[in-house]
């Protein structure tokens, strides 16, 4: 049952963030439309920042998981990486709290990492370590938790960030893009 709360909650919150807006979410309105009374809400959350931080990750997961395809190869991961960073970057609710809420993604970038880099990272240090074996001649053979690490922090960035440097590549290089950028990164650092 806990779980379909969870998962009820979260729809909810999606939902509403969407429609309204972060500021035109509120905690009541996030119980109504989970079908839950707003204590069992505020039993699971302390408040409205609280469900749009769990929601972010939420979200964070869901593209990540959504990456079905399973890179076997060095440049397979790449693009892999490549996608879920485009994902996340013309995500509508992750771009409507990096433009209503950004001190949200503050903590996670300058105090500590968030349950959603935690998992994600997890999840990259699994796949670079099969491809690792499976692949070796395609991958550098780097420490696969360090290479997770590091491609979590770069796709982080450039992804959230991509709205305000877009623009300045363009200015400077018209035919220059943000991921076209990463990819240069992203090979320079995953591949042999």
């Amino acid at each position: 049952m806990g779980i379909d709360i969870d998962q009820a909650i979260m729809q909810a919150a999606r939902e509403l963030v969407l429609e309204a807006g972060i500021r035109g979410t509120t905690m009541s309105a996030v119980a109504r439309g989970a079908k839950i009374s707003r204590p069992t809400l505020y039993a699971r959350f302390s408040g409205k920042d609280a469900v749009i931080s769990k929601l972010l990750t939420h979200e964070l997961i869901e593209v990540t998981m959504s990456l079905q395809r399973q890179p076997a190869t060095g440049p397979q991961m790449v693009e892999a990486l490549l996608d879920a960073a485009r994902m996340v970057a013309v995500h509508p609710v992750i771009t409507i709290i990096v433009e209503e809420q950004p001190e949200l993604l503050g903590t996670y970038f300058f105090r500590r990492l968030g349950e959603s880099q935690i998992r994600i990272i997890a999840i990259l240090e699994q796949v670079i370590e099969r491809v690792q074996q499976q692949a070796p001649e395609t991958i550098c053979q780097r420490n696969a938790h360090a290479l997770a690490t590091m491609c979590c922090s770069i796709l982080q960035h450039s992804a959230l960030s991509s709205r305000i440097f877009a623009p300045i590549l363009r200015a400077h290089q018209p035919s220059s893009t943000w991921d076209q950028e990463l990819r240069i990164i992203l090979e320079g650092y995953v591949l042999p």
